[in-house]
C-alpha cells in the first residue's frame, strides 16, 4: 500500500530556518576565488574622504581635432563663433589678454571703454551710456547740446557746419575744414600727415589740423650738407625723412680732373682755398684783396686778359691795364715780371 505524503513547504522541513540564514549570510559576505572571506569589502557609512572611490581624472570641455569632447555630465560645449566667454558647460572658449574684456557674445576681446562727456549736455558717452537727457520739448543735437523742438535750422548757403539747431549741414572731405559754412583747403593739403612728402631735396611735413594746420618745409641738402643728405624714404621710421644718398667719395670731376677745393659728391670737403680766394673746383682763383704769399702766388705776378694781378704787401692787387691807359697786360722781359705794357 502506497504511503500518502502531505503537500508541505521547506519551512515545514527540519533545518530550513538554518539553511535560509546561511544563504543570507553568504549574500552579505564577499569571498575571493579561493573561497577565503574578504573582510570589510564595503565602506562604512561614516568613512572619511580618504576612503572615497576614485573616479579618475575629470573630463574637460575642449575640442580636439574638430571633435567635441562631452563632459562627465553629458553636456556638449559650444564655442562656434566665439574666442572667449562661457562655453555653456561651466568652462570657457578662451581668455582675453590683460587690459581687455570679452564682448557679450564672446566673438571678440576688446579694450575697456573710456567714457567721454566733456562739453556734452546730452547724447552718448561712447560706452553705451548717456551723458545726459534733454528736458521735455528739447532734443539733443549733433553737437551734444539741447535745442528746442521748435528750433528751425537753415543750411541755406552752407555746405558744412551747424544749421543753428545742432544739426549738421555737411562734412568737408579729406583734410579740408569748415569756415563759415564753406569748405576750405588747409595749408597741408596734399601732404601725408603721417609720412610726409618729398619734393626733390625738400622734406614736407604737416603739423596741426584744420585752420591750425601748418606745412613745414626742410631743405635736406642745405649747405654745407657734409653728410650728403637728400629727402627720401626711411624704411626704419616708415616715413619720408632726410637720408644720406648714394655717392662717389672720390675728389674727381665727371671728366676725371682732380678737385682741389669744394665738396665731393658725398658733400665732403676736397680741399680749401687760401683766405679770400675763389674755388673753381679744379683750381683756386685769385680775388682782389685776397691773401698772397710766394707759396700760393707767383712773385712775378700774372695776367688775366688785360688785368694785371700781383702781390703787394701780402694782398692781391688787380690793375685794369686799358683803364690805366696801357694797351695790354704782358710779360716784361727786362723787368722779369708781368705788368701793364
Amino acid at each position: 500500500m502506497a504511503l500518502a505524503l502531505s503537500n508541505c513547504g521547506q519551512a515545514d522541513l527540519p533545518g530550513a530556518d538554518a539553511a535560509a540564514a546561511s544563504a543570507d549570510a553568504q549574500d552579505a559576505t564577499a569571498f575571493d576565488t579561493a573561497g577565503r572571506l574578504i573582510l570589510d569589502s564595503q565602506p562604512d557609512a561614516d568613512s572619511g574622504p580618504d576612503t572615497a572611490p576614485d573616479n579618475g581624472p575629470p573630463v574637460l570641455d575642449v575640442v580636439l581635432d574638430g571633435a567635441t569632447v562631452v563632459d562627465a555630465a553629458g553636456c556638449t560645449p559650444s564655442c562656434k563663433g566665439k574666442v572667449c566667454g562661457p562655453n555653456g558647460c561651466g568652462s570657457v572658449c578662451g581668455f582675453c589678454k590683460s587690459g581687455e574684456f570679452c564682448s557679450a557674445d564672446g566673438a571678440k576681446c576688446q579694450g575697456f571703454c573710456e567714457k567721454n562727456c566733456k562739453d556734452k549736455a546730452c547724447g552718448s558717452d561712447g560706452c553705451n551710456g548717456q551723458c545726459g537727457t534733454c528736458d521735455k520739448g528739447f532734443a539733443c543735437g549733433d553737437d551734444f547740446k539741447c535745442y528746442a523742438d521748435a528750433c528751425q535750422g537753415s543750411c541755406a548757403g552752407k555746405v558744412c557746419g551747424d544749421n543753428g539747431c545742432g544739426k549738421s549741414c555737411g562734412v568737408c572731405a579729406g583734410t579740408d575744414y569748415c569756415d563759415a559754412g564753406a569748405c576750405v583747403a588747409n595749408a597741408c593739403k596734399g601732404v601725408d600727415p603721417q609720412k610726409g612728402n618729398c619734393e626733390g631735396d625738400l622734406l614736407l611735413t604737416c603739423t596741426g589740423t584744420g585752420a591750425a594746420a601748418k606745412k613745414l618745409v626742410k631743405d635736406c641738402a642745405a649747405p654745407p650738407n657734409l653728410q650728403n643728405l637728400t629727402c627720401g624714404w626711411d624704411a626704419t621710421a616708415n616715413k619720408n625723412a632726410c637720408i644720406a644718398k648714394a655717392c662717389d667719395p672720390s675728389c674727381t670731376t665727371d671728366s676725371g680732373d682732380k678737385m682741389v677745393c669744394g665738396n665731393n659728391a658725398c658733400g665732403q670737403p676736397c680741399g680749401t682755398c687760401p683766405d679770400g680766394w675763389k674755388c673753381n673746383v679744379t683750381a683756386c682763383a685769385p680775388a682782389e684783396g685776397a691773401s698772397c704769399t710766394p707759396s700760393n702766388f707767383p712773385p712775378e705776378g700774372q695776367c688775366s686778359g688785360s688785368t694785371w694781378i700781383y702781390c703787394n704787401t701780402g694782398k692781391l692787387k688787380f690793375v685794369d691795364c686799358k683803364a690805366a691807359g696801357m694797351d695790354k697786360c704782358g710779360w716784361n722781359a727786362a723787368a722779369g715780371k708781368f705788368e701793364c705794357l
